[in-house]
């Protein structure tokens, strides 16, 4: 059966068409604010993505109340100094993974699990521990059912174009005619990959949906929750 999908999506009951995101993903992943990618810090950007939708979607403090991410109300930051002014709580999570729980630049499979595992046992309650295990080669079949049970994924490219050795958090998937595509989030406050509409005279930006062929997943990260 097929979720239900978000407002202005069209369900299909096609049986070689099948699409399914994640549960208030507008909302909790694409309307938020989320960490500048400094200097190749993409992991602990979409890590901290994937654990601010968890404790918004589940309402447990997988994430400090003043760490949790603002709405991308106050506009898309050009730099890092704009970053800090215009969004004070969104980066503190990815921040304090990189600084306290080694995830440095370019990090990817064990050293990314390695990292959010450590964030788990200094920063989460005994009853609310997370884990993250990586592994090659993500299957297609594994990603749904994370996906179906509301829960992100991660993945991390190799050769991708300009999404070369990129980690993203993936919130979304979708089938057509034998073709696989992941629904990511970039990670980063470009324009182009970034829009906004308009409500009450303000706007509201928000990052656009990006879809990627699954087979440029090199590496993928699947979180266990307590």
């Amino acid at each position: 059966m097929l979720k239900k999908m978000e407002v202005g999506q069209a369900e299909s009951t096609d049986s070689v068409y099948l699409e399914s995101r994640l549960e208030n993903a507008f909302t909790h992943v694409r309307r938020r604010a989320f960490g500048y990618n400094r200097k190749n810090t993409c992991s602990a950007v979409s890590v901290a993505l994937a654990l601010n939708y968890l404790a918004l979607q589940s309402g447990k403090p997988y994430v400090t109340g003043s760490w949790q991410a603002e709405l991308l109300d106050a506009g898309l930051p050009g730099s890092a100094e704009s970053f800090d002014r215009k969004y004070p709580q969104a980066g503190k999570l990815s921040e304090y993974l990189i600084e306290k729980c080694g995830m440095r630049g370019a990090s990817f499979a064990f050293m990314i699990t390695r990292a959010l595992n450590k964030y788990s046992r200094k920063m989460l309650l005994p009853n609310f521990q997370i884990k993250l295990r990586w592994t090659l080669a993500p299957r297609m079949a594994t990603i749904k059912r994370n996906i179906d049970a509301n829960i992100p994924v991660l993945i991390t490219t190799s050769l991708a174009k300009e999404f070369s050795w990129h980690t993203m958090l993936v919130y979304g998937y979708r089938e057509s005619c034998g073709k696989a595509e992941l629904l990511v989030h970039s990670g980063w406050y470009r324009r182009d990959c970034n829009n906004h509409y308009t409500f009450e005279g303000d706007s509201r930006f928000f990052q656009k949906e990006i879809w990627l062929d699954k087979r440029l997943a090199t590496f993928g990260y699947y979180f266990f929750l307590v």
